[in-house]
């Protein structure tokens, strides 16, 4: 068993772009393992967002970006993670670190355009408000997937809050979302935006009290947020709102992934992109691997016994175990 100082210089000869070849090769081949074994289905809906991870080292360069957020210091490699949520089944599909400066949008464009040609079909694509861009939206909605996205709180925006308060109006509304003037190409996109309750409080509830005039409307908006949608309202309206609003609190299974990960072994502190690169691989696969074998594990199961949680420690045990039998074997 070689040791972890020999196992890094191995690694620091991997270049970036072949660790990110290596990745990519990698999420896919899990990606469509997952879908022969019926995991998942060739619809998936795709959750994006960022993860900041600390740098403690001395480079200054456009890969290493400056945070308020990290202890200790205040320098970040910043990643933008892509996952796919199927049958109940969340997985880690994509990864890339992005430099200071350099565009988001074209980076996610290319990667969904990626899922595609692997054969997947788009659904939802939820996103955070930091993605919202008119020429994003316009871009998945050309890929015939639906966005689900918080909105900012734009004068226009808060007139829809005041509009439903006051009763003049009813929860959802269309809107167009335009470039700006100056954007060198313009674009526009339709959206339905949707009026929700925080998840104290509810909407009848918070529409009462204002017009009961026991708070102000400042405090009424701030008891409810909006989403928007590229997605057309289907059947009855309210319902169509609530289960669109509800499904968009599923963008939380990127985050919370997020944390696992970081449970997943102590994180390496090198100085090489391409070795914390291949770091976050290995963290990725042994994720994906622990949420495919739970799902498998619940399928075989027999109903009426007693089931025993498949945690990500359970995996991982599971795995030096087989591993190391493998290797006895040999």
């Amino acid at each position: 068993m070689p040791h972890q100082t020999e196992v890094n210089k191995y690694l620091r000869k991997i270049g970036f772009k072949k660790a990110q070849k290596i990745l990519r090769e990698c999420m896919d081949g899990q990606l469509l393992d997952a879908l022969e074994r019926g995991l998942i289905s060739e619809k998936v809906n795709v959750l994006i967002d960022f993860t900041e991870h600390p740098y403690y080292g001395k480079r200054e360069d456009t890969m290493i970006k400056g945070t308020s957020r990290a202890k200790g210091t205040k320098k970040m490699r910043h990643y933008l993670g892509f996952s796919i949520l199927s049958r109940n089944t969340h997985l880690y599909v994509g990864l890339e670190q992005v430099a200071s400066g350099q565009s988001k949008i074209p980076i996610i464009l290319k990667f969904l355009e990626h899922l595609l040609n692997l054969g997947f079909k788009l659904g939802y694509v939820l996103m955070d408000r930091e993605f919202y861009r008119v020429v994003l939206l316009n871009g998945i909605k050309a890929m015939k997937g639906e966005v689900i996205i918080p909105a900012k709180k734009y004068k226009k925006i808060k007139q829809f809050l005041t509009d439903y308060l006051e009763g003049t109006h009813g929860r959802v509304r269309k809107y167009t979302l335009s470039s700006k003037a100056a954007a060198t190409y313009q674009f526009s996109q339709h959206v339905y935006v949707i009026i929700k309750a925080k998840n104290q409080f509810t909407l009848q509830g918070v529409k009462r009290d204002y017009q009961a005039k026991r708070i102000s409307l400042d405090d009424a908006r701030k008891r409810l947020f909006i989403i928007m949608t590229t997605e057309k309202p289907r059947g009855k309206t309210s319902s169509w709102a609530s289960r669109t609003a509800l499904f968009y609190r599923k963008r939380w299974f990127i985050e919370t992934g997020f944390s696992d990960l970081n449970r997943i072994n102590r994180r390496w502190k090198s100085n090489y992109d391409n070795v914390r690169y291949l770091d976050m691989l290995v963290r990725l696969l042994l994720y994906n691997s622990w949420k495919m074998n739970r799902k498998m594990i619940q399928k075989s199961e027999i109903k009426g016994r007693k089931k025993r949680a498949w945690t990500l420690n359970r995996n991982q045990d599971a795995l030096i175990s087989s591993y190391l039998s493998d290797l006895k074997n040999q």
